[in-house]
């Protein structure tokens, strides 16, 4: 049975096919997921596809070689030639024609541009529509080996406040050097551990909470969400995608243990980015019935675990002693039906707990350097930890492991400069 490749797919094998005739030889699967960010299934379909359909020969010598006319299709779409198309490929290249006559078209009235507007929407939510379900069939429904039903222990990852593209330099902070690739790897090194050193508990699902300022700004423009000029290694967009194929990467591991609930919490570095990080983990996990990715607007969002109730917010806003009397506000049915409350934060960027009514308020560690600005105002010297709490449906937190990064040897980075820039 022929490879077939799904819509996001044949958008990967645009890359993978140049770089493929670059090596002269077919990338491995590890070599195409770090080129191209993506999931390791789809590495194995663009890697199989490759082997079998001799697209690179093809490539090379499209005329010289007996080849499958959907192979030469496909691979001539890959190379950008027009002429050839899977179906997927000749919607996208009719969506575009459409754009485009739009563009063209002496319209007369605004009626008629609104009616061709529409049409084009249309289109295109189709084939949004078309390339999700063709993803969905993509994504295996097979259980990992690994999973543990109904055994009760939830384990929660808690890692707020990397601010990824923070820019320190240790002239300014007498501290370790940060930028976006170290926090990148700071982060995936305390995941490795925290992963190590909950692997004796029978865990059900984790509780992989993702924001609480990920990100240093929220724009291009090197500012938090209200304005505030940040230090940042100065590449907005790439540190995104760079974020997001992290956190791809994390979800995927984690989701090979058991299921996976990420709880979007953003913080007031990062409230808009944040937002959109959970919008694309949607997008990108919509399909696969491990990962559950909850993303929601609200100022605090709760997760009810037996007789626990979780509550997340980044806690620049309003008071600790406030936040029992709000969970019990916000979720009544849910603190009825819970004994073990707590409220966590980021923020601070230091580890402490304090009580209030029964309900605990935990700041968490963050793994983020001292930047300048830390320098100038004293705040410097916080313990870099992650941590990860292991929940029981029946006893509540009966567990905590930490990882503690400034143990660790630092690591060095180098500048890259590609194409000039």
């Amino acid at each position: 049975m022929p490879i077939e490749l799904s819509a996001h797919e044949l958008e990967l094998l645009k890359i993978a096919l140049p770089y493929a005739q670059e090596r002269g030889e077919v990338p491995t699967q590890e070599d195409l997921r770090t080129k191209l960010g993506c999931r390791s299934v789809n590495a194995k379909h663009i890697q199989n596809y490759l082997i079998e359909s001799n697209a690179v020969k093809v490539a090379e010598r499209v005329e010289a070689i007996p080849v499958r006319a959907e192979d030469k299709a496909t691979v001539q779409h890959s190379l950008g030639n027009e002429q050839f198309g899977t179906a997927y490929s000749s919607v996208l290249r009719e969506n575009r024609n459409l754009r485009a006559a739009l563009h063209k078209a002496k319209l007369k009235t605004e009626a008629d541009k609104e009616q061709r507007a529409q049409e084009i929407r249309a289109e295109i939510e189709e084939l949004k529509a078309l390339a999700k379900e063709e993803i969905k069939r993509k994504i295996p429904t097979v259980k990992p080996k690994a999973l543990v039903k109904d055994s009760g222990i939830m384990i929660e990852i808690a890692m707020p406040d990397l601010h990824v593209s923070k820019l320190a330099h240790s002239a300014e902070t007498g501290r370790r050097p940060y930028d976006t690739k170290i926090a990148i790897a700071v982060f995936e090194r305390a995941l490795d551990a925290l992963i190590e050193r909950t692997k004796g508990f029978p865990v059900e699902e984790f509780l992989f909470v993702v924001g609480n300022d990920l990100f240093q700004a929220d724009n291009e423009r090197s500012t938090t969400t209200s304005g505030t000029v940040v230090s940042t290694d100065g590449r907005f967009f790439k540190t995104f995608r760079k974020t997001r194929e992290m956190m791809v990467r994390a979800v995927e591991r984690l989701s090979k243990i058991a299921k996976v609930r990420v709880q979007i919490c953003p913080g007031n570095h990062d409230s808009q980015t944040s937002f959109h990080l959970g919008d694309s983990l949607e997008c990108f996990f919509s399909g696969d019935p491990q990962v559950n990715i909850v993303n929601s607007p609200a100022p605090r969002t709760y997760v009810e675990w037996g007789k626990v109730l979780l509550a997340f917010c980044h806690g620049h806003e309003g008071k600790h002693s406030d936040y029992a009397l709000l969970m019990a506000s916000e979720q009544p049915e849910a603190w009825g039906r819970t004994k073990w409350r707590e409220m966590h934060v980021g923020h601070l960027h230091k580890l402490s707990t304090e009580e209030h009514h029964g309900t605990r308020v935990r700041v968490l560690s963050a793994l983020t350097e001292a930047d300048d600005w830390h320098a100038r105002m004293g705040y410097i010297g916080a313990i870099r930890q992650a941590e990860a709490l292991v929940w029981s449906k029946k006893e509540g937190l009966i567990a905590e492991v930490f990882f503690n990064d400034d143990a660790q040897e630092p690591i060095i980075t180098s500048t890259e400069i590609v194409n000039g820039k």
